[in-house]
């Protein structure tokens, strides 16, 4: 039987890093003298199910995110669990061009910081409930919507039905509101697989970040603990299902051929996990009373560890519109937040999507390019402030 309707300012679908991430900031907010009637809506426990937003994956915190955490007041419970991003290492296998970065460098006392989804997952969704206009639906999907042209009405699975005067899509990258909506995607397939998994090294990693682009696909490893990485490392689908099937021994042997041995030697590895890369965007972000942010408007090639910053970049921004509206829903609120999310979506969108292609590219023309470019960027200060300045998430 179906319940009675439930009446809210914002309803928020997905319920993983970005939606409970805004639900919370958007929870804090008087704009009305009163804080907003909030809804999320998630169909997965994220305790219960690892392929859930919270699964065993680690998120590269730029600095300007940790400031963002720090303002809605969610960073002092993650920062223990979280690991400094000090210096940054960024070369090419086989050749000797390479940038460095130091947090001294820019007078931070991190780059940025590395944290296990699994550990934000869990403080996210012990927060939740000490907001008390927030109401969390969970396990419950969203089965179909419509505008009208005050409020959108919502059918969820456990037959209640919902109306907002704004709806959001934090649904990742298969989103039902976009199909729904029709609204058109860009993609572009990346013809690659990110593998991940965990590395223990005989080595202290001392807050050090390593990018190595190697003929197979650039290999990340991120500081996790002591003497532990976090590895990303991504490769052809042939060339990652082959390393699946290696036995610890071969697979460490392996990465270390591919990495080389300036981070120590190799000692054991987690469990290993694939992700098949596309770059997927969606020009038209908004539609009547919705919007669509985070991974559901822009899925982006992990090599700069972008995906997560650029979407608290759209929180925040979100946040700052919505905080003297009257109406969230407005025609001229969505279109002020399309207009100031354009420019820093297809920056960061330019920047991952040319690394990942550029450094692909075996030719030697363009080898001879990349280590000029990586020569210049690490001795001219202006070349590599403009990267780090990106990628430090203060640009939007």
């Amino acid at each position: 039987m179906t319940t009675r309707n439930q009446e809210y300012d914002v309803v928020i679908v997905g319920g993983g890093m970005t939606g409970a991430t805004l639900a919370i900031a958007l929870a804090q907010l008087k704009p009305t003298a009163k804080p907003w009637r909030i809804a999320l809506i998630e169909a997965k426990i994220p305790q219960q199910h690892s392929q859930s937003g919270f699964d065993g994956r680690a998120i590269a915190l730029s600095a300007g995110s940790i400031e963002a955490l720090q303002s809605l007041k969610l960073w002092a419970e993650w920062q223990s669990a979280a690991h400094a991003i000090r210096h940054i290492h960024v070369s090419e296998n086989g050749h000797a061009g390479r940038v460095t970065m130091a947090a001294e460098e820019f007078q931070l006392a991190a780059l940025g910081y590395v944290l296990e989804l699994s550990v934000a997952g869990q403080q996210l969704y012990r927060t939740l409930p000490t907001y008390l206009n927030i109401t969390h639906y969970c396990p419950s999907q969203l089965i179909s919507f419509t505008q009208s042209e005050d409020w959108v009405t919502l059918m969820l699975s456990s037959e209640e039905q919902l109306t907002t005067r704004l709806l959001v899509s934090a649904e990742g990258a298969h989103s039902l509101i976009q199909q729904q909506l029709n609204l058109p995607v860009e993609q572009y397939d990346f013809s690659q697989t990110a593998m991940i998994t965990s590395l223990v090294v005989d080595e202290p990693v001392c807050g050090r970040a390593w990018e190595r682009f190697t003929a197979n696909g650039p290999l990340a490893l991120l500081p996790l603990g002591e003497n532990t990485y976090s590895v990303v490392w991504c490769q052809s689908p042939e060339q990652a299902n082959e390393n699946m099937r290696l036995d610890e021994v071969d697979f460490i042997h392996r990465l270390q051929q591919m990495f080389g041995f300036r981070a120590g030697r190799f000692m054991q590895c987690g469990a290993r996990a694939l992700y098949p890369l596309s770059l997927r965007y969606l020009p038209q972000i908004t539609h009547h009373r919705v919007v669509l942010l985070g991974n559901a408007a822009h899925q982006l090639h992990p090599v700069a560890g972008q995906g997560f910053n650029l979407a608290m970049r759209d929180i925040m921004t979100l946040r700052a519109i919505l905080q003297h509206a009257v109406d969230p829903g407005a025609y001229s609120v969505l279109q002020q937040y399309r207009q100031q999310r354009e420019g820093d979506m297809q920056r960061t969108i330019g920047l991952t999507s040319s690394l990942a292609t550029l450094f692909a590219e075996p030719a030697f023309p363009l080898v001879v390019t990349r280590q000029v470019g990586l020569m210049l960027m690490n001795h001219i200060p202006c070349l590599k402030n403009g990267l780090v300045q990106q990628a430090l998430g203060h640009k939007s």
